[in-house]
């Protein structure tokens, strides 16, 4: 007759050998390929600046954070959220205001200066 203890054990062992025998990767976790996630359409674009009156250019951004009239030219800078846009505009043959000129600037000094279109599409 077998004592508790050895009955303990084996009956323990079985447990253990059935828990092994279920379908293999049962028990580890499933390995999940990443996927790309998808481009977000870019907030601004070129275009949408490109020739754009003061007014459009205020719908689109807002008041600029800092507006400087020298001649007949404007100073506009505006902060977006990874860099600082800086449009000058000059009047057209109307005498309407026009953007003539775009440029992106680093938000703070010292940091690198991001591209004009990087700079739009975050936004």
């Amino acid at each position: 007759m077998r004592n508790w203890k050895t009955t303990a054990i084996s009956a323990l062992a079985a447990f253990s050998l059935a828990a092994c025998a279920t379908s293999p990767g049962a028990l580890s976790p499933e390995i999940s390929t990443p996927t790309a996630a998808a481009p977000s359409a870019p907030v601004y674009v070129i275009a949408d600046f490109t020739n754009a009156t003061a007014e459009t250019i205020d719908a689109l951004l807002g008041p600029a954070a800092l507006t400087r009239k020298e001649g007949d030219g404007e100073y506009r800078r505006y902060s977006l959220s990874e860099c600082a846009l800086i449009i000058i505009l000059y009047p057209d043959k109307t005498g309407q205001r026009r953007a003539a000129h775009l440029e992106a600037t680093a938000l703070s000094s010292g940091a690198e200066k991001p591209a004009l279109a990087d700079c739009l599409a975050a936004g």
